[in-house]
């Protein structure tokens, strides 16, 4: 059961479940203004939510795919539920979504490991010089 619970990532379902549907509503529910809910719940925390949470992905290297649950349960919500306007709402979506990724990215890389690709550079490297060694 610990193993489930360790790579199943049910953290990043339950907090996107709270910053992607809860928050917006609560903030609806009171009495903040547009202005205020806009900068402060979707601009501020869930922007700082969606850097922390790609960052912890790309640290912990969990499946990149995970930077997408938070953002489209945002999308979701803000669908089915209306407690954002849709001018807006989807856009922030996707910037939560770039800026996962953009987070994760930092500890993974954005492409493939630069370790193997500088094995195969060395590699290259060694065959270049063993052909010239050669043709001599």
């Amino acid at each position: 059961m610990t193993g489930l619970r360790a790579h199943s990532g049910w953290q990043y379902w339950l907090l996107g479940l709270f910053f992607g549907g809860l928050l917006p509503w609560l903030a609806n529910a009171s009495s903040m203004t547009v202005y205020h809910k806009v900068m402060w719940v979707l601009l501020g925390i869930n922007g700082l939510y969606a850097l922390v949470s790609g960052w912890q992905i790309g640290r912990s290297q969990h499946a990149g795919w995970r930077v997408l649950i938070f953002p489209v349960l945002f999308a979701l919500f803000t669908y089915f539920l209306k407690d954002n306007a849709h001018e807006y709402a989807y856009y922030l979506a996707v910037g939560y979504a770039c800026v996962s990724y953009f987070m994760s990215g930092f500890h993974t890389g954005f492409t493939t490991d630069h370790r193997s690709l500088s094995a195969h550079a060395h590699q290259a490297e060694t065959v270049a010089a063993g052909k010239l060694a050669v043709g001599r």
